[in-house]
């Protein structure tokens, strides 16, 4: 960490100048310009900084958790292949290239949020359903849901 912030020069790096809010949130001030009109504006703004993307790098310093693959592992047992979601409305039936369903393996209480890495405190979610927890507008209710249901499922499968 020291050594990052000794190679900080104050100096931000972000382009976002470049670009009208509504590009980034749909809701944001229209400037008139049609979605096509955009698109090609970005798509060469993308292109241009394709060109130097591989000198540009940003020094960064992130926490990784060090996970137990026992916890992962059980909490794969106990979906017997399958979404743990109660609201789940089905996920994808394409299957990775080892012939698996496409799970992830999620913390319910985030790790990096004080959550504990073990079978209880985590949930097989689809690719769909994952994204409702993480990003959905009513993603608080739906953590509560997982939570509980993670709960059970767990104490059921000990029993």
């Amino acid at each position: 960490m020291l050594d990052a912030l000794e190679t900080d020069t104050g100096e931000l790096h972000d382009e976002t100048g470049d670009y009208h809010p509504s590009d980034v949130y749909p809701e944001g001030p229209s400037t008139g310009e049609s979605d096509e009109d955009a698109y090609k504006r970005l798509a060469q703004k993308a292109e241009a900084n394709a060109k130097r993307r591989g000198q540009l790098k940003k020094l960064t310093l992130a926490d990784k958790y060090v996970r137990d693959p026992s916890a992962r592992a059980a909490v794969i047992k106990r979906c017997r292949n399958k979404c743990e979601s109660p609201d789940c409305a089905g996920h994808p039936t394409e299957r990775t290239t080892a012939g698996l369903p496409i799970l992830q393996v999620d913390h319910v209480k985030d790790l990096a949020k004080g959550g504990p890495d073990v079978p209880w405190n985590m949930i097989a979610l689809c690719p769909n359903c994952h994204a409702l927890k993480t990003y959905g507008e009513n993603r608080e209710k739906f953590r509560r849901l997982l939570a509980a249901t993670a709960r059970r499922l767990h104490e059921a499968n000990l029993e």
